[in-house]
């Protein structure tokens, strides 16, 4: 049975940071702008095999997305309310990564809207849910965010092994995720920053690692075929995440 397109795994913020694209104008934003403009998310750039892998595959990045735009929008608007030294200053840094997620959000919508609606796609996408759902809970904002940086290099790395799979370096899909790999690496840093200014320590982030990182291998082995089929070996992948915040 072939399901309806599902809706977003996340709502949107209620008053998010950006609201159009047109104010993301950062200069890793302006390219992902550029890639949509030129309509690389065409069918016709893509074979078969490839648009029915991604049709499974993108309920998984995009509900990363969609969480993310939540969580930063959340902690800005916490700190609005906060009397903390230079929390402008932060709270600047933390609306840019919002704003990032937004357009990566965009991108990948994009590409969705030419993919075939195939089957179990509503599992798929309520799997990733409990996911992040489950990542949320936490006792302190400092915890949330050590799990934030952990994730964010997650991300970094299979958007790097997206961009170096054999689709190809000139495959529209691999060049957005070069594009999107720049902003989530970023993503680590301000992350993990922002869990520092909170208190996080070298010895919380070596805790929380293991427990994020088999999360998200159990969650991403469900579709493990599809990432093959694509060239990313998520085995090889996890591996190389192995000792990163050791």
């Amino acid at each position: 049975m072939i399901e309806l397109m599902p809706h977003r795994c996340f709502p949107s913020p209620v008053n998010p940071s950006v609201k159009e694209l047109d104010e993301c104008d950062l200069a890793n934003s302006k390219r992902i702008k550029q890639w949509m403009g030129n309509r690389y998310n065409s069918a016709n750039y893509y074979t078969e095999v490839e648009r029915n892998a991604l049709a499974h595959l993108l309920p998984l990045l995009l509900c990363g997305e969609q969480s993310a735009q939540l969580v930063f929008n959340n902690e800005i608007n916490r700190l609005c309310h906060s009397e903390v030294e230079d929390i402008q200053t932060r709270i600047k840094i933390l609306k840019e990564v919002e704003a990032e997620e937004f357009i990566h959000d965009s991108a990948l919508q994009l590409v969705q809207s030419e993919l075939p609606l195939v089957a179990g796609i509503n599992d798929i996408q309520r799997q990733a849910k409990r996911f992040y759902l489950k990542l949320g809970r936490v006792d302190t904002y400092c915890e949330h965010f050590i799990r934030i940086a952990i994730l964010d290099t997650c991300v970094t790395q299979i958007m790097h092994e997206f961009e170096h799979s054999k689709l190809g370096p000139g495959h529209p899909f691999a060049r957005l995720c070069g594009l999107i790999k720049k902003d989530e690496a970023k993503h680590v840093y301000v992350a993990k920053h922002h869990a520092e200014e909170l208190g996080a320590t070298k010895a919380m982030f070596i805790g929380e690692h293991k427990m994020v990182v088999n999360r998200l291998y159990e969650l991403l082995t469900g579709q493990e075929v599809h990432f093959t089929q694509l060239g990313v070996h998520l085995d090889k992948l996890f591996e190389r995440l192995e000792d990163r915040w050791a």
